[in-house]
């Protein structure tokens, strides 16, 4: 090895370690941390799909046919009943 290719290597040598000293174990550990947030928003923006999927489906239900969506909507989720019904309810079950 002569003089010139020496002095090439201890300047590429102290490039690497000036990186690996800048740009080491720190932002290693940012991105570890941020590779994880994006998992966690990629999964709550797939349960935000799902839940406008459930949304956009009950609009279309209330734009195709109103009265039967609310008569739906009153008898589920709010637990009415007609006239002459009997509503049974379960001690100890699970209630929807």
């Amino acid at each position: 090895m002569n003089d010139e290719q020496k002095r090439r290597l201890f300047y590429l040598l102290a490039v690497v370690v000036f990186l690996a000293a800048a740009f080491g174990n720190q932002h290693f550990s940012r991105f570890l941390i941020y590779r994880k947030n994006r998992k966690i928003l990629e999964l709550k923006i797939a349960e935000l799909d799902r839940q406008n999927a459930v949304l956009k489906k009950q609009l279309e239900m209330f734009e195709k046919n109103p009265e039967a969506a609310y008569y739906k909507l009153a008898r589920e989720k709010y637990g009415m009943i007609e006239p002459g019904e009997v509503k049974y309810r379960f001690i100890g079950g699970e209630e929807e």
